[in-house]
């Protein structure tokens, strides 16, 4: 598929782009493909996992790249959230940076009752830091900003802190995985609907907030980066991709594997 045509949801993680784009470089490969989904306004699609993958693509010049296309309408994809673990901030800093952002407001509250005011809407965010709990709303009472709230939210600590993604919002199990944890970042769910319009109103998310579960992910293609980079039609890379995936379904090389599974070489 042409890298043109994929649309992201979210902003990439510039730094991971760079050191992805080095590493697919010097694999000279491309191991795992990006998953998206058809625009309902065209023949451009959007990207569901692998943003910076292919900002990567994007930042080596090369114009195709291998996806895997998946449906909103198969119910058994799923949309879910991740949250941020903030780590290598010092408090004080990370709360003096909370506080110059003027339409952002925060509100001491219990864990309880920052879960519902994230579940009814009634705030864009809360973080959880060691001793505390703040729920985060917007100052302006615009909804229209919220979206720009939460980037800017993001932004106080992109870069400056090390990001990691957790799937539950309870500070005390991801402490002693993160010795220099600053904060926990929970964040509210979306559904297909808001990143499409996001998408169709060139708008994105903050990276790393948005989980997608897709039943049956291919991994560990390993293309060969010459081919996706060589200055050929589009239809003859796409018949080499079925010569291959010919050759490697009749040499029995793929396997579909039900079980949950750990990785670790990514």
């Amino acid at each position: 598929m042409q890298v043109e045509k994929l649309l992201l949801h979210e902003t990439s993680d510039e730094r991971r782009v760079a050191r992805l784009a080095n590493r697919i470089h010097e694999e000279n490969r491309l191991k795992n493909p990006p998953a998206v989904t058809p625009l309902p306004d065209g023949d451009r699609y959007m990207v569901l996992d692998g943003a910076n993958r292919v900002s990567a693509f994007k930042m080596l010049g090369i114009p195709h790249i291998v996806v895997q296309v998946v449906s909103y309408d198969d119910p058994d994809v799923e949309l879910n959230a991740w949250n941020h673990v903030v780590a290598g901030m010092p408090e004080g800093q990370f709360r003096a940076a909370l506080a110059e952002l003027y339409s952002l407001h925060l509100e001491q509250c219990s864990i309880q009752e920052a879960r519902q005011s994230l579940a009814i809407g009634d705030a864009i965010a809360y973080i959880i830091c060691r001793n505390v709990v703040y729920i985060v709303r917007n100052r302006t009472g615009n909804s229209d900003s919220d979206l720009q709230l939460l980037n800017d939210l993001v932004n106080i600590y992109k870069g400056r802190a090390d990001i990691y993604r957790a799937s539950n919002d309870d500070f005390s199990k991801q402490a002693p995985s993160y010795p220099d944890i600053t904060a926990l970042v929970v964040f509210p769910s979306f559904r297909p609907a808001d990143l499409i319009a996001f998408v169709r109103h060139g708008e994105v998310v903050p990276s790393g907030i948005t989980r997608h579960i897709i039943p049956q992910r291919a991994l560990r293609i390993n293309i060969p980066l010459a081919v996706l980079a060589e200055d050929k039609p589009l239809t003859d890379k796409k018949a080499w991709l079925s010569r291959w995936w010919h050759e490697r379904l009749t040499a029995n090389a793929i396997r579909f594997y039900a079980e949950s599974t750990f990785l670790f070489d990514e």
